[in-house]
This record gives C-alpha cells, sequence and structure tokens, in this order.
C-alpha cells in the first residue's frame, strides 16, 4: 500500500496543474482520465490504470509525472522492458527539473533491480544519496542489494545510516547479518573471527536465538559442552519460542558433563512453564532413562491428558507399545505411525508477518524477507470442549 501511495501523490500533485493548463490551452472542462486513473490506482486495478494514463501520455506526451507512473505501473505489472524504456528515455531528457530527473532515476532504480541488474541499480541508488528528498528510500534498496549479493559487511555498515534516515530500527537486523559474517568465518576456518561476530550480534540484539545456537554449535564441536550448555541456556531464558532447536542439544550438552539430575530437573521445569510437545517428550524420554518405564509412563500419560501434543502423544504410545505384550495391538501401532506422520510430515514453522510455513527454519522469511519472524510452531493440540 505505501508504494501504492508514492505512485499516487506525484501524480495527485500534477493533475491539478496539468488539467488547469489543459483548461486554459483549450477553454475546455479538466479531463476526467487524470481522476479515473487514480480511481483505479486506490482500488488496486493496476491494468485499467494503466490504460487510462496510457491514453495520456499517447495525448501529451510532455506529462512527465505520468509517464513516471505508467512506467511504476508496467514494472508492477511485471513488464519490467517497457519500465526500463520508458524511465530510460525520460532521463535522456534535457528539459526535466532537479524533482523530475531525482524520481526518474529512482524508478530506474528500481526497474534494475527488479530485472536483477544489481550493479547498475546499486549505481543509481549511490548517486541518489546526494538527494536528501530520495535519501531514505535509497538506502533501503542499497541494503536490500547488499542482502541479495550476501554483501554482509556491506549490509552491516549500511544499518545506523537506515536507521538514522528512516527511523526503523535496524539492531534485530544488524545481529543477524553479524550471524551472516559468523558463518562465513566457520566456512573458512576462522573460529575466533566467527565468536567475534557472534559476540557483536548479542551485543546488538540480546534475544538473538540464531547467535545463541551457532555459539552453542561451535562450542560443541570444539569439545566445549559448558560452554554450548551456557550458550543453549540463553536460549531457554530468552528466546523460549526456540526451545524446539535446543532441546536435542541440550540433552547432549547436559550427558557429556555427566549431570543427568539437573536435566530432568531443568526439563521439569519447563514442563510446568510451557508445556510444548518437544519439551514433554524429552522429559518422557529422560524419565524412562533414569528412572524406567512406570515414571515415565505416570508422567507421559497426566501431561498428555492436560496438555496433548503430538509429540508427548507419540512418545506415550511408543513407551505403551515397549511394555505391551509381545504383540501389541494394531489400533496402537497405527496410532504411532499417525503420530510419526504428523511430525515428519507437517509443517514446522510459520511466519510471524506472512504465513509462509515450511519444514526448513529460514532466518529470513522466503516469503517476505523479515528477518527474524520465522517461528517454530508450537506443539499444542487443541483440548476438546
Amino acid at each position: 500500500m505505501l508504494e501504492l501511495l508514492w505512485l499516487l501523490l506525484p501524480v495527485a500533485a500534477a493533475s491539478g496543474w496539468w488539467a488547469a493548463a489543459r483548461s486554459l490551452e483549450r477553454r475546455e472542462t479538466p479531463p476526467n482520465d487524470v481522476f479515473r486513473g487514480l480511481n483505479y490506482l486506490l482500488d488496486e486495478k493496476p491494468d485499467r490504470a494503466i490504460e487510462v494514463f496510457g491514453r495520456m501520455v499517447e495525448a501529451d506526451p510532455d506529462a512527465v509525472d505520468i509517464q513516471l507512473t505508467l512506467g511504476s505501473l508496467f514494472r508492477r505489472r511485471g513488464e519490467v522492458d517497457r519500465a526500463l524504456h520508458i524511465h530510460s528515455e525520460l532521463l535522456r531528457r534535457a528539459q526535466l527539473s532537479a524533482g523530475q530527473r531525482g524520481r526518474a532515476r529512482l524508478e530506474l532504480g528500481e526497474d534494475y533491480l527488479r530485472a536483477g541488474l544489481f550493479d547498475r541499480a546499486e549505481q543509481l541508488f549511490t548517486e541518489l544519496l546526494e538527494l536528501p528528498d530520495y535519501r531514505s528510500r535509497a538506502l533501503v534498496r542499497l541494503l536490500s542489494i547488499y542482502e541479495q549479493e550476501r554483501e554482509w559487511q556491506r549490509a552491516l555498515d549500511a544499518c545506523d545510516e537506515v536507521e538514522r534516515a528512516t527511523g526503523t530500527p535496524m539492531r534485530i537486523v544488524a545481529a543477524h547479518y553479524c550471524c551472516e559474517l559468523a558463518e562465513e568465518s566457520v566456512r573458512s576456518s576462522n573460529r575466533d573471527a566467527a565468536r567475534g561476530w557472534l559476540d557483536r550480534a548479542l551485543g546488538y540484539d540480546e534475544r538473538c536465538a540464531r547467535a545463541a545456537i551457532l555459539r552453542g554449535r561451535l562450542e560443541l564441536a570444539d569439545g566445549e559442552p559448558a560452554r554450548a550448555l551456557d550458550a543453549y541456556t540463553r536460549v531457554v531464558a530468552r528466546a523460549p519460542e526456540f526451545l524446539s532447536e535446543v532441546v536435542e542439544p541440550l540433552k547432549t550438552c547436559y550427558a557429556a558433563l555427566h549431570r543427568h539430575a539437573d536435566w530432568i530437573a531443568l526439563l521439569r521445569g519447563l514442563v510446568n512453564q510451557c508445556h510444548v510437545g518437544c519439551v514433554a517428550g524429552a522429559l518422557g524420554q529422560a524419565l524412562r532413562e533414569q528412572e524406567g518405564p512406570t515414571a515415565a509412563l505416570a508422567f507421559l500419560e497426566a501431561e498428555v491428558a492436560q496438555h496433548p501434543s503430538v509429540e508427548g502423544l507419540r512418545q506415550l504410545i511408543e513407551l505403551k507399545l515397549a511394555v505391551a505384550a509381545p504383540v501389541p495391538p494394531a489400533d496402537i501401532e497405527l496410532l504411532l505411525r499417525i503420530g510419526r506422520e504428523l511430525t515428519d510430515r507437517g509443517p514446522r514453522y510459520r511466519c510471524d508477518n506472512c504465513g509462509f510455513v515450511g519444514r526448513t527454519l529460514h532466518w529470513s522469511c522466503p516469503g517476505c524477507k523479515r528477518w527474524n519472524t520465522v517461528k517454530p510452531i508450537p506443539d499444542r493440540l487443541r483440548r476438546p470442549g
């Protein structure tokens, strides 16, 4: 909607002058085409608006603002070649005002960006940084280019400028750029640099689950379970929505440190706080290993009855099969297969912003491109009644 308003404002501003000028010149009533085109834009009917503005441009090739809007509409409809032609031709004119030339450069940069010509788009947006009216939008577009080209250091350097120019908080995004740089450092075997980037990420956003998870993986891989435990515990305390991502590595840390009782105590505390399936299942497993199937069965039966979840139910069925007669009932095996299907094939993550769902955790949503909006879907089943 904001992009639509960006298209409307210059047209609306120019329409009064344009209509008045034509009225004086021809002594006619101001044309209705401008307002009809604006109405189509407001109604989100770009194809109809293109028809109206196209006729106006044919009637008056000097209507610069109308041509700018027409080119933008072509780009929104996916006809990037036509948008490029219109905006390129406009920039070749010598009689454009400074404002018109600035907007034409902006629109042409948007065309190049949509076409994937990042080098040309970057050049235009960099030039627009010198124009106060277009600086903030140019900075945002440059940041988008740096992300798409995976130039994380340049993206990080631009964050402060974007925040100052737009007022949009960028600390969470900056933390993810640091995480990207940390992952690059790990791939190049520079683990000290990776730790530095992860510390910097947590400096930007102390709740950054990604930084804590990456730090835990790094420490575990280096044979430091105590340090890994500190990192994963940070997720439990500050980003509990990502519990499902750290339950298994936490179990590994406690096992490596021979702190089995502490592991069970942690899980009991978490179950009382959130009652999610991954924690219930982990506690059922831990009780079975440390205290025997009777203790595990008693916990899972009570937990699933009060706070049903797919994982809790699956663990309960597996445990009942394990302690059942030599030939387990067929209906229990069927329930177990259904439970496995639900956990193994269903979506595991959802974007809080656009609703995108998938089975892979993306720190930048593939749907809306927002950072830090994709979260694990809580494993809780609605109780009847």
